[in-house]
């Protein structure tokens, strides 16, 4: 195997598939010594991708570096390779619509674009959402296809317009600390303190497919989380394990979370 197996140490099984998927990549930039794009990674595959390429030794550069965001695409590219911003192929869309009868949400959005016009979950960046207003970061080559179809999002009639990346908005989101004590690292154990349920409720939630680990979905109420760890759930949003405050007299984990809510 191409790649060093120690690299694999600093990540989950289930990240493995990515892993190859990126070293792929640097093999055929290596190979052809022509740069490559990849679709839209989020936070945790931005982190591999850089781990990876840079064991490669390869050139790489990020949107969200340039155009923040929490989505990214990627450039991996060899040393002659000059950047342009351009070569992100990115589109930004707003999107246009009445809000005096309506208040769009990012679940609307979303769930118009990826089950009601089967678009897949990487051409798409961040869905950024304002009071009475939206924007969709996409890539480039789908956006006459966004403009031309995507005409209604739940109730509301909508017209998207490209505009400069420039414009780009934060978007809501509200976010607070709290410090929390846990009897274990365990995510059913984390994810009942955090939501205020019962361990019961929180396993449920794990079996019913409803929980997200660094954005991929966990079956195991017995995964074991660390610093770092992103944790979604629907319904609920979502919160980050900010650091380890060490243990009470009893062993208990001390823990400082940010708990954020998507409006």
């Amino acid at each position: 195997m191409a790649m060093q197996k120690d690299l694999y140490q600093h990540f989950r099984p289930g990240e493995y598939d990515f892993i190859e998927k990126i070293d792929d990549l640097a093999r055929r930039v290596e190979a052809t010594y022509a740069y490559a794009l990849t679709d839209f990674l989020n936070p945790r595959q931005v982190d591999i991708a850089r781990s990876v390429i840079g064991n490669r030794g390869l050139h790489y550069f990020v949107s969200s570096d340039y155009y923040p965001a929490e989505y990214a695409r990627l450039i991996v590219a060899p040393d002659y390779y000059e950047f342009n911003p351009e070569d992100f192929e990115l589109t930004l869309l707003e999107v246009n619509y009445n809000s005096k009868f309506n208040q769009l949400t990012h679940s609307q959005i979303m769930g118009t674009l990826l089950h009601k016009l089967g678009i897949e979950r990487t051409v798409i960046g961040d869905i950024l959402v304002e009071s009475g207003y939206a924007q969709l970061l996409v890539t480039q080559n789908m956006a006459d296809y966004f403009r031309a179809d995507v005409t209604k999002i739940a109730k509301a009639s909508v017209s998207l317009k490209e505009i400069p990346l420039e414009q780009l908005i934060a978007g809501e989101k509200d976010s607070r600390q709290l410090d929390i004590i846990v009897s274990s690292m365990r995510m059913d154990k984390v994810l009942a303190t955090v939501l205020k349920l019962s361990r019961s409720q929180a396993v449920q939630l794990i079996e019913t497919d409803k929980v997200k680990l660094n954005y991929q979905i966990v079956d195991r109420a017995s995964e074991m989380l660390q610093v770092g760890d992103l944790i979604s759930v629907r319904g609920f949003g979502r919160f980050s394990i900010l650091s380890e405050n060490g243990l009470t007299k009893n062993g208990k984990c001390k823990l400082t979370v940010d708990k954020m809510i998507h409006k």
